[in-house]
């Protein structure tokens, strides 16, 4: 069952977001704000930076080490690793007893942290982060060497000047991915994006107000139940009954730097993080999908979501 996308206490996933330059710029305020992903980031980033900048003869180098493995699997768990990167490394890293130097590794780690930086920078700092993540690149290149992948990352982000996602309009609903594919409408295709398995919410959508107001607009939801198949062999079978609604929820809503907005229910107060990819919005949720077991041999699904939302 996915009744509200708000309805369970979310989590949030890094994606990998980078700025499209044929967006319109945002002319109203960019209002900078922690929460616990953005502040697991920057422990992260400020480890890595201290990790990276001592010598591996220092008596704290393997301290530091720990310290930066420790705040990276801290931003896992909050933030989610989508990508793998930040697991990867985790594993460079090993249990930091290892005494190395390898300075394509180190480089790359550079890079790494550099832009994670980026990343997340507050609009006012994106320039200076920018740059400093073009230095770290140039520098993986001078040392590793580059096959062009690198010098188009240099070229994708031209002069540094922040060009603003603009988030205000009407977003209307368009996938539901997950990392489990499955056939849910029984019609021998596996897919992880349940919104094609599923003739409901295609009336979902939200309003982000130029005054930082909002509007979600539910219009239905699934009650999922999950069988065992008269197949004869070991697999199951889906009934989807989409249940029709009519629920308007109210918001408001800030943007962080240039990729994420936070979004807070007027009602109670509830958080949800939104992240930009291109020209999609996405807000990952946990627990969110539900089939409900009706065979006694067969357990019930619950899994997590990512729901993906373009502008119209």
């Amino acid at each position: 069952m996915m009744k509200k996308i708000f309805g369970l206490s979310s989590f949030v996933i890094t994606l990998l977001l980078f700025v499209n330059c044929d967006n319109e710029p945002y002319e109203g305020d960019i209002i900078n704000e922690d929460n616990a992903c953005v502040m697991a980031i920057r422990a992260a980033n400020e480890a890595g930076a201290n990790y990276l900048q001592s010598e591996i003869t220092d008596e704290n180098h393997t301290l530091l080490c720990q310290i930066y493995r420790g705040a990276l699997e801290d931003q896992i768990e909050i933030c989610g690793d989508s990508n793998g990167a930040l697991q990867e490394i985790i594993d460079f890293l090993g249990d930091c007893t290892t005494v190395f130097d390898n300075p394509c590794a180190n480089a790359q780690a550079a890079t790494a942290i550099a832009f994670q930086e980026y990343l997340n920078a507050p609009t006012l700092d994106y320039e200076v982060k920018c740059m400093a993540y073009i230095e770290a690149i140039e520098n993986e290149i001078f040392v590793c060497g580059d096959d062009g992948s690198l010098q188009a990352l240099i070229n994708e982000l031209g002069d540094c000047q922040p060009v603003v996602f603009n988030i205000v309009g009407n977003w209307q609903l368009i996938a539901m991915n997950s990392n489990i594919g499955r056939d849910l409408d029984n019609d021998g295709i596996v897919t992880s994006d349940y919104f094609q398995e599923i003739d409901c919410y295609t009336e979902e959508s939200i309003d982000f107000n130029p005054d930082g107001t909002g509007t979600f607009y539910f219009r239905s939801y699934a009650v999922v139940e999950i069988s065992a198949s008269n197949d004869g062999f070991d697999n199951v079978d889906y009934s989807i009954n989409c249940v029709e609604d009519s629920v308007d929820v109210q918001f408001t809503w800030v943007q962080i730097g240039l990729n994420s907005i936070v979004v807070t229910l007027t009602a109670d107060g509830t958080v949800l993080n939104f992240f930009r990819n291109a020209d999609h919005i996405f807000i990952a949720r946990r627990d969110d999908f539900v089939a409900t077991s009706v065979s006694p041999n067969v357990d019930s699904v619950v899994q997590d979501l990512i729901y993906e939302y373009t502008q119209l």
